[in-house]
């Protein structure tokens, strides 16, 4: 009688609940990080592209540009990043007031460790990367 009630015991039940549940709470807990970094990585580069396009809207040359774009993406970007694209190529000096300038940054001239930010990697699901469009423009004055 004492070996039944024993094997009738559920002593481990909460312990194999746990180990069952776990892997599904760390895929969430993990993708909620990796989602989040992309997303601030996102959100910093994409104020940059505007910060660039305001500047290029002015009027500014291309190192007033530049470093507008490295201020405004809190410091995801170096020093004298200049992997930007910008429509016109000379901005609002040969336009005129009304025109639109776009400032793009190509995914492709994203330093590595910004852009390894938009590689999903969240365990048992496979990886992916994400492509964002980032791009700003403004109207020349």
């Amino acid at each position: 009688m004492a070996t039944r009630s024993k094997l009738r015991s559920e002593d481990g039940a909460a312990a194999v609940e746990f180990a069952l549940v776990v892997s599904l709470l760390f895929i969430l807990l993990f993708g909620i990080m990796e989602f989040g970094l992309a997303f601030f990585e996102l959100q910093n580069l994409r104020s940059a592209t505007r910060e660039g396009a305001r500047a290029a809207a002015i009027g500014g040359n291309d190192d007033e540009i530049s470093a507008a774009i490295v201020q405004g993406s809190s410091g995801s970007l170096p020093d004298g990043f200049s992997g930007y694209v910008l429509e016109p190529s000379t901005g609002c000096i040969d336009a005129t007031k009304g025109d639109e300038v776009k400032v793009t940054l190509p995914y492709d001239q994203l330093p590595a460790n910004v852009a390894s930010t938009f590689e999903i990697n969240i365990p048992f699901i496979p990886a992916f990367t994400l492509s964002p469009d980032l791009r700003g423009s403004f109207r020349c004055e």
